[in-house]
């Protein structure tokens, strides 16, 4: 049934007929110009890929509030492309994705973002790497988050626009059978909010960094790392000016053929500028394992212990979380992947305290090496000290992707 609505000029069904369109002249183009390896231009690959999603959300907005969740059918459509070449020396890589969702129930719940990457790394010899890159986020965030958590919904606003840049520049000394290798990395981020400026002027800044990591063999299958990391965070006009500093310890290994892991743990710091807040000190955890009993059966698991920046409460956000992923091939093209996790918000500086349980299951079905079909389900459900920020969400979806 086509579900119209004139104001706005806004036609979902021709929107997706459009979009329909697009996947098909991709088929078509891919099954008659494409190669499994992408298309070769020159020196250059091209790797195209276009998504589509359509599914039910219950609580679109993420609201605590029964009778005022929206729920709504939604369909999400993503292209995106990568160009990218590799010589004796150098290596480039340019990319751009493009992720639009939009809800049947209202079109001012739509979201988008425009992603821009590029990268050159450059071989001085044998042991010394360099690589630059920058990156550029143009979009929208989905009510229900970031700044607009809560019941911000019943202020009728906008979803928050925004965008960023940045510079990254990383270099990597230590040649094949070495010891010992050291990675550099400096960095700065700018993001800045375009609208709904009485809520979001404040959550402007520019973020620096830079870093290292001594790597020391052990043995074949183990290494040994340090690793140290200063943040420099600047709001426009918050007082939240403030100074990370993360010192890590931990080991990578290859313990068989069938698990690696990396685990770091440490000390992190964060002064604030202004006394106003209080500064912290505490454990960080950074940890990530692959177990594989079968080849065609993975198991992934990722702990995590960090600051983050905050949305509105307090001074910053204190997380951690875990995450436990399952993925098995039954057959060469079916596979299915279930996964289950958590994470704890203590808001410092706030009386907000969150704590997110989530979990979601999904069958994939290669079609051919350009053409993959999904179904999937997912349930959110977050507590909150404050009431207001408690919510329940489920989602169906159902994915096409095709890629090359």
């Amino acid at each position: 049934m086509c579900e119209c609505k004139v104001s706005g000029v806004k036609i979902s069904f021709m929107n997706r007929l459009i979009q329909l369109f697009v996947l098909l002249g991709f088929l078509l183009f891919g099954s008659v110009n494409a190669q499994q390896d992408g298309l070769q231009l020159g020196a250059f690959t091209l790797f195209p890929t276009v998504g589509f999603e359509y599914g039910h959300d219950d609580n679109v907005t993420y609201t605590s509030v029964n009778n005022e969740r929206i729920s709504s059918n939604y369909s999400a459509f993503s292209p995106g492309i990568r160009l990218e070449t590799e010589g004796e020396k150098t290596d480039f890589l340019a990319q751009y994705d493009y992720n639009r969702t939009t809800f049947d129930s209202d079109s001012r719940l739509t979201f988008e973002m425009h992603h821009l990457l590029a990268a050159l790394g450059y071989s001085a010899s044998s042991r010394s790497k360099f690589r630059v890159s920058t990156e550029y986020f143009n979009g929208t965030d989905r009510i229900g988050t970031g700044n607009q958590q809560g019941n911000f919904i019943e202020l009728d606003l906008d979803p928050d626009e925004w965008h960023s840049f940045g510079l990254a520049g990383k270099w990597h000394y230590g040649g094949v059978g070495a010891k010992g290798s050291i990675d550099l990395e400096v960095g700065a981020v700018n993001r800045s909010y375009d609208n709904n400026r009485i809520f979001t002027a404040s959550r402007d800044r520019e973020t620096q960094y830079f870093g290292a990591t001594y790597t020391h063999q052990l043995s074949p299958k183990t290494n040994f790392l340090t690793q140290f990391k200063r943040t420099q965070i600047d709001y426009d006009t918050a007082t939240l000016d403030s100074t990370e500093t993360r010192i890590m310890f931990g080991a990578e290994w290859q313990a068989t053929g069938k698990t690696s892991a990396r685990a770091l743990i440490g000390y992190l710091k964060k002064d604030f500028d202004n006394s106003i807040h209080n500064d912290f000190n505490g454990v960080a955890l950074e940890a990530g394992m692959t177990w594989s009993p079968r080849s065609y059966s993975i198991f992934d698991l990722t702990l995590s212990r960090e600051t983050d920046e905050t949305n509105g409460n307090g001074s910053f956000v204190v997380r951690n979380s875990a995450d436990l992923g399952w993925t098995h091939f039954w057959k060469a093209r079916f596979s299915t992947t279930a996964n289950v996790g958590f994470s704890e918000e203590d808001y410092q500086g706030s009386s907000r305290n969150d704590e997110l349980n989530y979990y979601g299951v999904s069958a994939k079905y290669q079609f051919s090496d350009w053409l993959m079909s999904g179904l999937g389900y997912k349930h959110f459900d977050r507590s909150s000290s404050i009431s207001e920020f408690r919510y329940k969400d489920n989602a169906l979806l159902l994915t096409v992707e095709l890629s090359k």
